[in-house]
């Protein structure tokens, strides 16, 4: 009888540690993740194909910089890629990432990813759960609002000047160009060089190219020149009704809004050398253009 009791015992316990392992086994398999086919996988390794690695300057583009440019996240490694021949690779870091996507070809390319995946955006860590989710997280990067998401749009701002401009110390990366120092790179920024005229409105002949309108003919274009028309009163300084849009002050109301015209109050005298650019009877200075303080007739 004690014999069958024990074995009893032995059963239950045996039965019990199986259960166990196989909860642990199913636990196990949910954590992993599950390679589905990927239009967008495929769309997003096609695009670093071509648009990491190093460029005619010698200069190599990050993995990285392209995927916050284009669709405004990072990957959270390791990520699960597979190949169209079925083959499968587990991708730990950036590096690895641009060796696969530099190897691929038109007949051996990545067209699924593993889901659930993580990414890093400037929201913070978001997690892609489908094919719906990664595809609606490359076209919710768009910049400009107008609809194109950036990786299809050759103008991410809308400003008029093309991404490939917007690059301009030419080390073939636009996200380290800033030209007013404002953490906006140039191709994010409506107004790059943040003189209070917005970059598209920087066109003044209305040829729908900003980069070459230079109104003081210094070789700086309007939309990167603080003083466009040269006067020595910055272009954020001439916004003499104080409602943060220079284009629409115009002293002497000649048709030239004050931060083109070197003459804003008509007088004869530049306004760089103008204790009273606007003409308004009171010293700049005491009206607290700072732009102006070296103009006063006292300094």
């Amino acid at each position: 009888m004690k014999t069958i009791k024990l074995i009893i015992i032995l059963a239950i316990i045996i039965a019990n540690l199986t259960s166990c392992k196989k909860d642990e086994t199913a636990e196990n398999e949910n954590d992993q993740v599950e390679v589905k086919i990927s239009e967008t996988a495929k769309t997003v390794t096609n695009n670093l194909n071509t648009k990491v690695g190093t460029n005619e300057n010698g200069t190599s583009t990050d993995v990285n910089q392209r995927l916050e440019f284009d669709y405004c996240f990072n990957f959270v490694y390791p990520i699960t890629l597979s190949y169209n021949n079925g083959t499968e690779i587990e991708v730990t870091s950036s590096t690895q990432l641009l060796s696969v996507v530099k190897a691929l070809t038109t007949t051996q390319y990545i067209n699924g990813i593993g889901f659930p995946f993580r990414v890093e955006t400037p929201n913070g860590a978001q997690t892609i759960a489908d094919e719906t989710a990664f595809k609606a997280a490359i076209n919710s990067c768009d910049t400009d609002a107008d609809g194109t998401p950036n990786y299809q749009d050759t103008d991410d701002d809308g400003d008029g000047i093309a991404d490939t401009d917007e690059d301009t110390d030419g080390d073939g990366m636009e996200t380290n160009d800033d030209t007013d120092g404002d953490n906006v790179p140039n191709y994010q920024d409506m107004d790059d060089d943040g003189d209070g005229v917005d970059t598209a409105d920087e066109d003044v002949n209305g040829d729908g190219n900003p980069t070459n309108d230079d109104t003081d003919g210094d070789g700086t274009p309007n939309y990167q020149d603080t003083d466009d028309d040269g006067d020595g009163v910055p272009t954020s300084e001439e916004d003499t009704n104080n409602d943060g849009d220079p284009t629409n002050d115009d002293s002497d109301n000649d048709g030239t809004p004050d931060y083109q015209d070197t003459d804003s109050d008509n007088d004869g005298i530049e306004d760089g050398d103008d204790p009273d650019a606007d003409g308004n009877g009171i010293d700049d200075d005491a009206e607290g253009n700072e732009g102006n303080e070296g103009n006063d007739t006292d300094d």
